[in-house]
């Protein structure tokens, strides 16, 4: 991002060499491979990546990786579609086409309004706007752009964003001649530049400070401040940055009067040039510095036609405030002794610089003064309050995490707990079931010994009994008889019908029908529901709940002396419902045990169903229901 933005940032300069590196070669195999693919997305960015290398090596190139990128680009996303548009812009400026450059520059600020980009774009834009319009002698235009930057800058901004426009302000004001008021905002856009890594704002700031404090007297320290940043120029291959520094340095050593070291940067200034285009702002102020020392060395005619030529550029890329050209003119033609031409352009000189037009401007420029100090000291008030909530989001966050790893313990001891629960739950279940299959096998066992053991024995019993005379046997085989049928009952209760041959209403019913109730007992069984239905109730949830059943009914009967009682089977969906319902009085005593063994059994077998069972009076009546799930 940040790379995407430095040619739109160095006041718009151009630069030509092409700098074979082991940078271009890759860049060059990324857009080759993304043209392969055919893939319009990596073809943009490719080429968004390549305008920013020729940004400062070579502004046709730029333009051309720039146009063919925005071929590819998408319009509703920022990157590389705003890159790509400023950079062009940037390219037609580092050509010394300012209109065009300008253009395309308010085109680029109306798309990052409409993308809502991040605001380095705009006070990137609005900076370089300022930037042309200065170049193009329109101060109070730039002024404006530079104010709208300002104003972007105090809400959200880099130190990159700050460095440019501080530098660029420095050098509006050093172009109307203010030039203490330019040396200070020269100052500060170094001071903003120690604070980036970003190397071409470093030279920027340094380049703009040395050149301002030579201008103001402070030559050695000028040339002090610009020796380093040549150097970095160099390095990084950038002539654009190289000839910059130069024509500071020279205006430098002839303040100094050390003209073997103007004669040796001159010379190597000539080299640089040629790698520029003609009209590059670099080369106009490399010639700027060049008539000033063919007048100082009185090879007037060769500085008027420098000077000529500058002249025309009036209005597209301006390098010299127009009254400086005028005046220096006049005293070109001064020193040729032609005094006609000479007070001609002493009366340009004065009448640009006394202009109505150049006071409003000076106004201006006051009030910018006043202003800027103003929101300085409100933006240091933001940053340290930015700088506050950055620790307490900082506090806030290690809160949440604190809150959340208390949360995630909580559940975890939560999860433990219930799932010991549920372990503890199965267990008890397996135990239930284990004691009702122990129960149940002795139960059978009792069975068939009874129906096999006793009952045949009484059988036998009976049938030599009947061998004996009538008046023997008369009144010992009834007896004989009715513990036999006894035996048989008990045998039945105890090995109840298979559920595969009937039904859980047609065995309840049978045992209804076949119990043993006193005379004042009245006893019913109603059921709801189809047979088909029943038929397809699991056989062990019908045993259970016949089981169930045989130990309440025997309770009621022995134990409450009701005079109604009432059986009742019901399903109801995939419920089955078992109601009991009895007018009888019950007592805690010892014909009613609270927990004797049957009752024990009945709750054993509830919790194998995982059915629920509930007892409550109604109207004088205690009803006991079982509900249990039938799937």
């Amino acid at each position: 991002m940040k790379n995407c933005l430095l040619s739109c940032l160095l006041c718009l300069m151009p630069l030509c060499m092409v700098a074979q590196d082991d940078e271009l070669p890759a860049l060059r195999e990324g857009l080759e491979a993304a043209e392969r693919a055919g893939n319009r997305d990596s073809m943009a960015l490719a080429c968004a990546y390549l305008t920013e290398y020729y940004a400062y090596r070579d502004a046709d190139s730029a333009l051309y990786y720039g146009r063919k990128g925005l071929e590819h680009a998408r319009r509703d996303q920022v990157d590389p579609y705003l890159p790509l548009l400023i950079n062009y812009a940037t390219a037609y400026a580092n050509r010394g086409d300012m209109r065009e450059a300008v253009r395309h520059l308010l085109l680029a600020y109306g798309e990052s309004v409409r993308l809502h980009a991040p605001a380095e774009y705009k006070v990137a834009v609005l900076t370089s706007l300022g930037v042309c319009y200065r170049r193009r002698e329109m101060p109070d235009s730039a002024l404006y752009y530079y104010k709208e930057a300002l104003g972007v800058l105090e809400k959200d901004g880099s130190y990159e964003d700050r460095t440019h426009l501080l530098a660029s302000i420095a050098v509006l004001y050093a172009n109307t001649s203010r030039l203490d008021e330019a040396e200070d905002y020269a100052r500060r856009a170094v001071e903003a530049s120690a604070k980036t890594d970003d190397i071409d704002m470093v030279f920027y700031a340094a380049t703009t400070a040395g050149a301002i404090l030579q201008r103001n007297g402070k030559s050695e320290e000028a040339a002090t401040m610009l020796r380093p940043a040549i150097a970095k120029a160099r390095a990084q291959q950038k002539p654009m940055f190289v000839l910059k520094g130069m024509v500071y340095q020279i205006d430098c050593f002839s303040a100094l009067n050390q003209m073997d070291s103007v004669a040796r940067y001159m010379e190597q200034a000539e080299e640089v040039k040629r790698q520029l285009p003609e009209n590059a702002a670099e080369v106009l102020g490399y010639e700027e510095n060049r008539y000033r020392l063919l007048s100082r060395m009185g090879r007037y005619r060769e500085s008027l036609a420098v000077q000529q030529h500058l002249l025309a550029l009036r209005g597209v890329n301006a390098q010299t405030p127009v009254d400086r050209l005028y005046r220096d003119m006049a005293r070109n033609y001064e020193g040729l002794e032609d005094y006609v031409h000479a007070a001609h352009y002493y009366g340009k000189a004065y009448e640009a610089a006394d202009s109505l037009h150049r006071e409003q401007v000076n106004a201006d420029l006051s009030e910018w003064s006043v202003k800027y100090e103003t929101k300085e000291k409100e933006l240091e008030i933001a940053r340290l309050t930015q700088e506050q909530l950055r620790q307490e989001a900082r506090a806030l966050r290690w809160a949440v995490v604190a809150a959340v790893a208390l949360f995630a313990l909580l559940c975890g001891m939560l999860y433990y707990f219930l799932r010991r629960k549920r372990v503890r739950k199965e267990e008890e279940l397996r135990l239930a079931q284990r004691y009702i299959d122990g129960m149940e096998r002795e139960r059978s066992r009792l069975a068939k010994e009874l129906h096999d053991g006793v009952c045949n024995d009484l059988l036998g019993i009976g049938m030599q009994m009947q061998c004996l005379s009538p008046g023997e046997e008369g009144k010992m085989l009834p007896m004989i008889e009715r513990v036999r049928e006894d035996v048989r009952h008990i045998s039945h209760e105890l090995m109840p019908p298979k559920f595969r041959h009937v039904t859980l209403p047609e065995a309840v019913g049978d045992y209804v029908a076949r119990l043993s109730v006193p005379s004042s007992m009245q006893l019913s069984f109603v059921r709801d529901g189809s047979d088909e239905a029943w038929q397809r109730l699991p056989e062990q949830v019908a045993y259970e709940v016949y089981r169930i059943v045989q130990e309440l009914l025997s309770n009621i009967v022995r134990h409450s002396g009701a005079a109604q009682v009432e059986v009742r089977l019901s399903l109801k969906g995939s419920w089955l419902e078992l109601t009991l319902a009895d007018d009888g009085t019950w007592k805690n005593d010892a014909s009613c045990p609270a927990g004797g063994i049957g009752l024990d059994t009945v709750e054993e077998r509830v919790k194998a169903l995982g059915g629920t069972l509930s007892v409550e009076n109604e109207g004088g009546r205690q009803v006991r229901t079982l509900v249990v799930a039938c799937r």
